[in-house]
């Protein structure tokens, strides 16, 4: 069989490489899409690559919205039990709910980049298992807590079995997927980061409504339990089918030896890259890369500060009680607040098609419209009546407060992008986005959003509108730099091309007079 040029690893710390061929006429992905790729990108394809993507969606996908979906069901449900009867419970009247946040987001900060550099060197089918299993232990505890240093202590230890899990998934992602594959896919395991928050709230309603006092723990103490359950039940099925990346999977009951050899060639910059012991020049990298940086601000932003006046939807609702006694029940307090996360939702996934499709893989213009709607929103909360006569109108816009996040698959899909090929950088950077994600957490909450300050945080929505601005700016400015740098390469390539058709030409031009003078 032909073959073409060998792929030559050149990538430092990826250990002893061997020369790797790819056989012609592979069948690999088209670069123009019909309608049909513009609903789903796999319908373009041919019959056995079409085959091998459904593999990976049913089981990167399957298993990243399911770890996901747990994953936030489990970190959210302590809002969810704190209006629902456990503030009252454990005599939570001051910031304690900031405190046991905080504790999460510095145990996150701590564990966050080895538990992702781990990842590159381990069986992706055990580690992420076994930090879903570690959290599942965790939730179960949650429902004996009877003070708040409980809580602050087990908050901490959640967060170090939480911590990675995201980023880990999105490695794997990007090293199974093409760019104009990744961003629906993000987007999809994305929303279950909406979906688990809902689903608590609906699961808390129905456990105050069903089960408070049952067996003598309260409706709160229930929510915890059944989460643990739930949980249990999508972990079991990984420990089997979860892969590995292209360049370390091996045929299993999943893939085959030719589907794997596929996947390496859809994604030849890293397909077939193995992460070998990291070097001096790959960390430095890690730190002096500007793009890192730069998609690190637009994540402190988006994460953690932009969306937090979706927040304070609960504790408007249950501060209308005090001026009109009766406004909400607490199952109304739970479920009315679920559409804001129903409507991020639907707008993340509007804005994953269109950079996977007409935008042909252009993150920052879905990013720049996320923070933009959340700076006006943010701004109108800031300076209006906090309880109008007309409540409809602040209760809109908080519906609105989750177009940021529903903007953050671009930032997650762009760090992709961005750095394939290099393993250990992406693994880096992917993970930065959570610690600085999780350091906003930590930091910005205590000072212009605590809680005896809910439901007007003046401050706080302020300080979100100038956080989305800022949001915006780094998206332009990474955008016109990758832009600046790409038109600098193809510049050049159109010179050396010139200059080796020039040099082509003068070497004829010299054997042909060479053979009239012969």
């Amino acid at each position: 069989m032909a073959v073409s040029e060998p792929i030559i690893s050149t990538h430092p710390g990826e250990g002893s490489q061997a020369r790797t061929t790819l056989p012609e006429n592979e069948p690999v992905s088209k670069q123009k899409s019909t309608w049909r790729g513009y609903i789903w990108d796999s319908w373009d394809r041919t019959p056995e690559e079409r085959k091998l993507v459904l593999k990976m969606d049913l089981t990167l996908m399957t298993f990243g919205c399911l770890g996901t979906f747990i994953k936030y069901l489990d970190k959210s449900n302590l809002q969810s039990a704190f209006v629902s009867g456990m503030k009252e419970d454990l005599s939570l009247y001051g910031n304690e709910l900031n405190y046991a946040n905080t504790a999460y987001s510095i145990a996150n900060i701590i564990a966050l980049w080895p538990s992702n550099l781990i990842l590159t060197r381990v069986n992706p089918r055990w580690f992420i298992p076994f930090l879903e299993l570690g959290w599942t232990v965790i939730t179960f505890l949650q429902s004996v807590m009877t003070k708040p240093s409980h809580m602050y202590a087990l908050r901490a230890i959640l967060a170090i079995f939480e911590t990675g899990h995201y980023s880990a998934v999105v490695y794997l992602c990007g090293a199974w997927y093409q760019k104009r594959e990744l961003a629906r896919r993000l987007a999809i395991i994305n929303i279950t980061t909406a979906i688990g928050p809902m689903f608590s709230s609906y699961l808390q309603a129905a456990a105050y409504t069903g089960l408070n006092g049952v067996h003598g723990k309260a409706g709160w103490q229930w929510l915890f339990i059944i989460d643990g359950v739930i949980s249990l039940g999508i972990i079991i099925p990984q420990f089997f089918f979860y892969p590995d990346v292209p360049a370390r999977q091996k045929p299993d009951l999943v893939f085959t030896e030719r589907e794997i050899e596929l996947a390496r060639n859809r994604n030849p910059k890293e397909g077939r890259v193995k992460q070998g012991a990291f070097t001096l020049a790959q960390v430095k990298r890690w730190f002096l890369t500007l793009d890192i940086w730069l998609l690190w601000i637009i994540s402190f932003s988006a994460n953690a500060v932009v969306d937090q006046p979706m927040n304070s939807m609960a504790f408007w609702l249950k501060e209308w009680n005090k001026i009109k006694p009766g406004s909400y029940t607490v199952p109304q307090i739970n479920n009315y607040t679920t559409p804001i996360q129903g409507v991020t939702v639907v707008v993340t996934l509007l804005m994953a098609w269109s950079s996977d499709t007409w935008l042909r893989g252009r993150r920052w213009p879905m990013l720049v419209v996320g923070s933009t709607v959340a700076a006006i929103v943010d701004l109108t909360l800031a300076s209006t009546s906090v309880f109008p006569e007309n409540r409809a109108g602040r209760w809109f816009l908080y519906y609105l407060t989750g177009f940021c996040q529903a903007s953050n698959s671009m930032f997650w899909a762009w760090t992709q992008d961005t750095l394939v090929g290099d393993p250990a950088t992406r693994a880096f950077a992917s993970a930065g986005l959570n610690v600085w994600a999780s350091l906003s957490h930590a930091v910005i909450p205590l000072a212009i959003f605590q809680t005896v300050d809910q439901p007007a945080v003046v401050a706080g929505n302020y300080g979100s509108a100038a956080f989305a601005i800022l949001h915006t700016l780094t998206s332009l400015g990474l955008a016109y730099l990758q832009h600046t740098r790409s038109t600098k390469l193809d510049t050049e390539d159109d010179e050396s091309e010139e200059t080796e058709e020039a040099s082509e030409g003068s070497a004829n031009k010299t054997v042909a007079v060479t053979q009239r003078e012969v």
